[in-house]
């Protein structure tokens, strides 16, 4: 398994108590940290139709939302082509 990596510039908060039911949290973007994170860490980027991006899980945990960095990377196909 590999080491969890969380990405830098985005904090989550749980709701506070006199929010409506249906806000989840709050999100807060450091957009200089993320970016600074984002070019730290370039081999945690993924490439969607000529961009960059940085694919992140949004889970639960015992404190709530977080997020956390998704490396997963699809195999390599076999070289003889075959499954």
């Amino acid at each position: 398994m590999s080491e969890t990596i969380y990405p830098a510039g985005i904090m989550i908060f749980p709701p506070n108590d006199n929010v409506p039911d249906f806000v989840r949290g709050t999100v807060i973007i450091t957009p200089r940290v993320l970016a600074d994170f984002c070019m730290a860490n370039e081999n945690l980027m993924t490439d969607y139709k000529g961009a960059k991006q940085l694919k992140c899980d949004l889970l639960m945990g015992k404190k709530g939302l977080y997020l956390k960095v998704n490396t997963y990377k699809k195999p390599d196909a076999p070289e003889d082509g075959f499954f």
